[in-house]
């Protein structure tokens, strides 16, 4: 008891002294997108509002590194110095897809994980005129002529691999078409190549106006922004999952380093205007540690492992 009070302290002791010295020079949040996605979005939310309410003595400078689903970015995370001044956003879905999938090496265990600030639903849209009208109507199609179905998508992300759960538990396949990004998926549909695909809530209410209609969403519940939009449960498919933004760091980073972010990002998710823009965007203000994160991943893996084993026969 006396030796982890002592620790308890002595931790206390040593984030109050990091706080007064750390950080003392810029830090690189690492987006693994190109400007102007989901990701990029939330990361400048934050840095907006970090910088703003004065939570950090230093500014917080976004590097949109792209590539391959998310995998270089969340790679030069990875092999950055654990010093405490690169950091990255990104979901724990992708990060277990890629390593499942055979993409990359690593998973969520090979960072130090910060936080969770905020999640989006994760849904499927089609074509506003697509004779694709619900749940019931993809099956019917897809399971009358298997392998029309044709899914655009983005090979070994959680975009490849949350359909085919779908698919497991409704008996049917997709036809994959590696379309890559959010919006060459949208390109895709909307060309008349494919049929469907995944998309995050945010992206469900931006492309609307484009011409895409959301058919189900594998939330708990119906989305506020999407209320006409029925759930896969509703549906009699047992899939829930949604698409959280977390934030890493490199393997060996401080742990006082890490609590000053946390506080950062714990007050700047509190923040009215912060809220403000995130529900606006479809994304739940709603901050998590490391536990919740890990929580989030496990659900993710169990419905992730079975499918992935089955298409690698």
């Amino acid at each position: 008891m006396k030796s982890a009070l002592l620790y308890f302290f002595s931790t206390i002791l040593t984030i109050a002294s990091l706080s007064a010295s750390y950080p003392n020079q810029p830090i690189k949040i690492i987006v693994p997108t190109a400007a102007g996605g989901g990701h990029d979005t939330m990361a400048r939310i934050f840095q907006r509002a970090i910088q703003e309410e004065s939570l950090l003595p230093e500014k917080m400078v976004i590097v949109n590194i792209p590539g391959a689903g998310g995998a270089v970015g969340t790679r030069k995370i990875k092999d950055s110095p654990n010093d405490g001044y690169t950091i990255g956003i990104w979901n724990p879905n992708a990060l277990i897809s890629a390593k499942l999938m055979g993409i990359t090496n690593y998973d969520h265990s090979d960072y130090e994980i910060i936080a969770m600030t905020g999640y989006t639903g994760l849904g499927m849209g089609v074509k506003d005129d697509s004779s694709i009208s619900s749940v019931a109507d993809l099956i019917k199609q897809a399971q009358a002529k298997p392998g029309s179905m044709k899914l655009a998508t983005e090979i070994g992300t959680a975009t490849h691999i949350i359909p085919m759960i779908l698919g497991d538990q409704a008996d049917f396949e997709f036809r994959i078409v590696n379309a890559g990004g959010g919006s060459k998926r949208l390109a895709s549909i909307l060309g008349g190549h494919t049929d469907i695909s995944i998309f995050s809530s945010q992206a469900l209410i931006n492309f609307s106006a484009s011409g895409i209609r959301p058919l189900l969403m594998f939330s708990e519940s119906r989305i506020p922004l999407l209320p006409d939009t029925p759930t896969a449960k509703e549906s009699g498919i047992d899939i829930v999952l949604n698409e959280s933004r977390i934030w890493l760091a490199p393997k060996g980073t401080d742990p006082g380093k890490l609590e000053v972010l946390r506080q950062a990002l714990k007050t700047a998710i509190e923040s009215p205007e912060a809220r403000k823009q995130m529900e606006n965007l479809g994304i739940s203000p709603v901050y998590g540690d490391r536990a919740a994160v890990l929580e989030d991943i496990e659900r993710m893996r169990k419905l992730s492992e079975p499918v992935v084993a089955k298409m690698g026969r």
